[in-house]
């Protein structure tokens, strides 16, 4: 598969809304029903995606968006943590894969893995040893995906959605 030619840019807080609006529509698309309930879901976006905590996200240092722009439009981003922003504090130099979605359109076009050789380049040029993430166990599409890039299972955490307490499995790939 050729892949597309993309353009990968930071997002700025000025682009907070539409970081908003792309981040509420793919967590939709990716755990919405059938696989959750849209009470839970609707409660999640309802807290993890408002306008307020997406720009308090984008102001933080140890955090960083990127859009992901194919002929100007925007069909994914993805959001990166560093030191205290990790959602889990790992002992080693690393970078934790909060976010990483592209719009339903555009999947299957071989966009993900731009953007994780994208994401490795980061972590590398920051000089850390390592990248993480957190992935639903139910997900198997992604967990395959990124155990074909090298990661490994190392843990796994509680995420809350709405009323469901899911179980994300913890993954790593040593750099």
């Amino acid at each position: 598969m050729t892949p597309i030619e993309l353009k990968i840019i930071n997002v700025l807080p000025k682009d907070s809304r539409k970081l908003l609006e792309i981040g509420r529509q793919t967590f939709y698309d990716a755990f919405g029903p059938p696989y959750n309930t849209p009470e839970n879901i609707d409660y999640y976006l309802n807290q993890s995606f408002t306008l307020e905590k997406i720009t308090s996200e984008v102001l933080n240092p140890e955090s960083q968006f990127f859009f992901t722009l194919y002929k100007d439009e925007i069909i994914g981003y993805f959001k990166l943590n560093t030191g205290k922003a990790q959602t889990e504090l790992i002992k080693g130099e690393s970078i934790e894969i909060e976010r990483i979605y592209v719009i339903k359109e555009y999947q299957g076009k071989g966009i993900g893995q731009q953007l994780l050789d994208t994401i490795i380049l980061i972590a590398k040029h920051q000089k850390k040893d390592f990248i993480w993430l957190g992935v639903w166990d139910e997900n198997t599409d992604a967990i395959r995906f990124y155990e074909r890039n090298g990661f490994k299972t190392f843990d796994k955490h509680s995420f809350m959605l709405g009323t469901d307490k899911q179980t994300d499995i913890m993954m790593k790939l040593v750099l």
